[in-house]
């Protein structure tokens, strides 16, 4: 007798499944209970079409959750644990993070931070031991309230991890983790980040996937700035080429608290996040940063908002991408000022760059004022190489094809020269700059080690 596959559900995933390993591994009933209805709700709903506002230009009404296995609740792990892992992006992160999904994790905190309190912990043994740590925090910041797949990652997140930032420490350095997706089939990662009241860290996540596997990660990452805390974020995206990558980066940001988030999207065939700021008390600041590059028949999608919910309160977006091949961008971004919240200043732009006639960018920046003493711009800009431009540089002896990338990469040193610390920004200029065409790579790699022995002399 064959077992019937629902449409529409990852393989090895139902109503009694999530209540039978949810009761085994000891959660606590309040969250069993929110898996249960937010289930209920996934079941209930279709999956996101174009005919959504917010899908409108990424139809993924091709991909089907039944071709996928939910790999973290099945009874044991598929294949086995990963031996090798990426490289780091910094050169020596004061924690290292290494998160084998579908296998645990290993974290490398030095003691005298473990000493003031750091941590990092697995998700799933924090719900287990310190389920306190997590009732006002997991889940609460729902990105797109009403979406199907933000409901299914709700029900059946299958791991991920804690980061706690005590009171008044201050991490140097880098808190760098790697996410290694390898087994295929369909993966929910959750992460929680606390930043108490003065706090500082520079936390960098990297997804990888091998090029060939699979993989559908669908994951969210929630994190908590409470008064006067300091913190920059980076997700780095780079899974393979048979990936889809679609997740959310929420931030809940108090009074006097400052974030820059970096988005970077370079791999998977489908990549889309929802990065969203929320200013909720008064001189909240937000500097949310993006970084791209697609090639190929790659989709690349970007959903943010920057939500004022009271008076002077500052974000600042910047969004920069360039385009290959086939390759598709959207950036849809929404400023939205609450009633009352006056004396806000927001602003945001997006910058497109086509390097080919069949790469195509959406851009649609959104204002949504609801108060009168406010400053908020928008602006994008979608458009090729400008001719004079390349003139000028062939006029003093560079070959078109060096003259194109040299004003490709200059195009993104604006977003560049915020990332910290310079090993990180070398690091993702390589990246970048691995995605020229022709011989422009190797060549800019060289120029980078020389920007970075000249910034250190």
């Amino acid at each position: 007798m064959t077992q019937e596959v629902l449409k529409d559900v990852p393989q090895g995933l139902s109503r009694e499944r999530i209540e039978q390993v949810a009761r085994m591994r000891g959660e606590p009933e309040w969250h069993l209970q929110r898996r249960l209805e937010a289930w209920e709700r996934f079941l209930s709903l279709p999956m996101p079409s174009p005919k959504q506002e917010d899908w409108r230009y990424t139809d993924i009404t091709t991909l089907h959750l039944e071709d996928y296995m939910a790999v973290g609740w099945q009874d044991a792990p598929t294949g086995d644990a990963p031996t090798h892992m990426p490289p780091f992006l910094t050169e020596q992160p004061t924690i290292q993070v290494y998160h084998r999904v579908g296998f645990g994790f290993e974290a490398h905190i030095p003691d005298a931070l473990r000493a003031q309190g750091v941590q990092v912990r697995d998700l799933y043994e924090t719900l287990q031991n310190n389920p306190e740590l997590l009732e006002n925090h997991l889940g609460r910041l729902e990105p797109i309230p009403g979406d199907k797949l933000t409901l299914l990652h709700t029900a059946a997140w299958d791991g991920g991890l804690y980061i706690y930032l005590p009171k008044d420490v201050q991490v140097e350095g880098v808190i760098e983790i790697i996410h290694w997706f390898e087994t295929p089939g369909v993966h929910l990662p959750h992460t929680v980040i606390v930043c108490e009241q003065g706090s500082a860290a520079n936390i960098v996540q990297s997804f990888f996937s091998p090029e060939d596997a699979p993989v559908f990660a669908l994951g969210a990452v929630e994190v908590f700035n409470q008064p006067n805390s300091d913190l920059r974020h980076a997700i780095v995206q780079r899974m393979g080429r048979e990936s889809i990558f679609i997740s959310s980066v929420d931030y809940e940001q108090r009074r006097d608290s400052r974030a820059l988030s970096l988005n970077v999207g370079l791999g998977a065939q489908l990549g889309r996040t929802v990065l969203q700021h929320w200013m909720v008390e008064p001189g909240a600041e937000a500097r949310p940063l993006g970084l791209f590059f697609g090639d190929g028949k790659q989709h690349l999608d970007f959903r943010t908002l920057q939500d004022h919910r009271v008076g002077n309160t500052m974000s600042d977006l910047l969004y920069k991408g360039a385009l290959y091949d086939e390759a598709v961008s959207v950036f849809s971004g929404m400023i939205r000022v609450h009633p009352k919240a006056q004396h806000t200043d927001a602003y945001q732009a997006n910058r497109n760059l086509l390097l080919s006639d069949t790469a195509q960018a959406y851009s649609i920046p959104n204002l949504e004022i609801g108060a009168n003493e406010v400053r908020c711009t928008h602006g994008a800009t979608i458009g090729p190489i400008q001719p004079d431009e390349v003139f000028y540089l062939r006029s003093r002896g560079i070959d078109p094809a060096a003259a194109e990338a040299l004003i490709v990469m200059g195009f993104f040193e604006v977003v560049l020269r915020e990332i910290k610390p310079s090993d990180l920004r070398l690091s993702l200029q390589k990246l970048l700059a691995s995605k020229l065409k022709g011989d422009a790579p190797r060549y800019f790699m060289d120029l980078a080690e020389l920007d970075e022995e000249i910034e250190l002399a």
